[in-house]
C-alpha cells in the first residue's frame, strides 16, 4: 500500500489536578502544511575482549525517542500561542485615561503611541492640552498612534485624555511549555481517500524558532517538539506508550 496523506492535527492540552489525575481539554484544530515524525533509537554494544581481536558480541537499546515537526500557515491567536508559549488574553472592557503626560519637546513628524508601554488602541474622544486635532496632530485611532504637525514645545509638557478599548492579544512566553495529546486525522490519497489516524499520547513543543514578520510569502510557523512516553500506559502492550498509527 502506498501512502500520501492530507488532514488536520488536533491538539488537546493535558492538565493534571492536585492528585495528579490527568484530563484532556477541548482540541485545537491545526491545518498543517507539513507534519513529520522522526523516530530514533540510541543503541549500545558490548565488546568481547577475551580474544586477540576485540569483537562486538551484543547490541542493546539504550533509549527510544520520537521528534515531531510541523509547519502551519494559519496563525490565529490560539495557534500562535503554541509557538510563542503564550496566553490568549481577551479584549478588555472600555477604559479611560486622564492626563497622560507626553514629551515636552516635539518635532514635526514625531510619533507618540498612546498608553506608552501599555499601548492602548481603538481610541475615542482624544484631547491634548494646547493642541487641536488635524492642526497640531493627527490620530490613527485603531493603533493609538499620534503624529505631530509642526514643532511643538510646551512647559509643562502636554497631557492627553481619551477613551480606549484594547483588543484580544497573545502575550509571549507567559504560558510555559505544556503537554498535549495529538491526533492527526487524515485521508490516504493513494488508497481512495481511505481515512486513518496517527495518535501521539503526549506531545511537548519548543517555541517557534523563526517567525518571519516581513516576507514576500505567507508567514509559516514551524514547531519542533517531542512525542514523549506516556508512563501512565506502562502496562499497555497493545497501545504502547508513545502512540499508534491506524491506516
Amino acid at each position: 500500500m502506498f501512502y500520501q496523506g492530507r488532514g488536520n492535527l488536533y491538539l488537546q492540552e493535558i492538565v493534571a489536578d492536585e492528585n495528579g489525575v490527568e484530563t484532556l481539554l477541548a482540541a485545537i484544530t491545526l491545518c498543517t502544511d507539513s507534519l513529520a515524525l522522526q523516530m530514533s533509537t540510541e543503541s549500545g554494544t558490548h565488546v568481547n575482549k577475551c580474544t586477540a581481536v576485540d569483537v562486538e558480541d551484543a547490541r542493546f537499546t539504550k533509549k527510544n525517542s520520537a521528534a515531531l515537526s510541523i509547519a502551519i500557515a494559519d496563525v490565529r491567536d490560539n495557534i500562535f500561542a503554541l509557538g510563542a508559549l503564550g496566553i490568549v488574553n481577551v479584549g478588555g472592557a472600555p477604559g479611560t485615561v486622564s492626563d497622560e503626560v507626553l514629551p515636552g519637546d516635539l518635532a514635526d513628524g514625531d510619533v507618540w503611541f498612546l498608553g506608552g508601554k501599555t499601548r492602548h488602541r481603538a481610541i475615542t474622544g482624544l484631547t491634548i492640552t494646547g493642541m487641536s486635532l488635524n492642526t497640531d496632530y493627527t490620530l490613527d485611532a485603531a493603533s493609538g498612534k499620534v503624529t505631530f504637525i509642526g514643532d511643538q514645545s510646551a512647559t509643562p509638557a502636554p497631557t492627553a485624555s481619551y477613551g480606549y478599548t484594547d483588543p484580544q492579544y497573545v502575550s509571549m512566553f507567559t504560558g510555559g511549555t505544556k503537554n498535549y495529546m495529538g491526533s492527526y486525522e487524515f485521508i490516504n490519497k493513494q488508497n481512495s481517500n481511505r481515512p486513518g489516524s496517527l495518535e501521539l499520547y503526549k506531545v511537548r513543543f519548543d517555541p517557534a524558532d523563526n517567525l518571519d514578520f516581513q516576507s514576500d510569502d505567507l508567514q509559516i510557523m514551524s514547531l519542533k517538539g517531542s512525542a514523549l512516553a506516556d508512563t501512565t500506559r506502562e502496562d499497555d502492550t497493545e497501545l504502547g506508550q508513545f502512540g499508534r498509527r491506524i491506516l
